[in-house]
């Protein structure tokens, strides 16, 4: 079952009322009919809110630093950007260290 995260408020207090809200229509619902059951509830671990809450700070910044593109592009241009091989080994180093630890298959 999929459930969708987006615009949702995981600090508890929207869920808490939705949850208030649920519970009188079920009351209600129950009143009509007995023999129907309760719906399932869905309980959300910490993990899974604060990475919903991180994906909602993230989807709210843009994908591209315009700002960066424009400084590093006027430098490429003017001939003053200057590549360190060093930093640029130790990135593609650390990255490889980082994803190794993953545990992900070869691709």
């Amino acid at each position: 079952m999929a459930i969708n995260l987006n615009g949702l408020d995981l600090s508890g207090a929207a869920a808490s009322a939705a949850r208030t809200g649920a519970t009188s229509q079920s009351n209600a619902t129950n009143a009509q009919d007995t023999t129907q059951p309760s719906g399932p509830e869905v309980t959300i671990t910490s993990t899974a809110a604060l990475l919903a809450r991180l994906q909602q700070a993230l989807a709210a910044k843009p994908a591209i630093d315009w700002a960066a593109v424009n400084v590093i592009s006027r430098a490429i241009a003017g001939g003053s950007y200057k590549v360190n091989p060093d930093k640029v080994a130790s990135g593609l180093i650390n990255s490889e260290r980082t994803l190794s630890q993953l545990g992900l298959a070869e691709i």
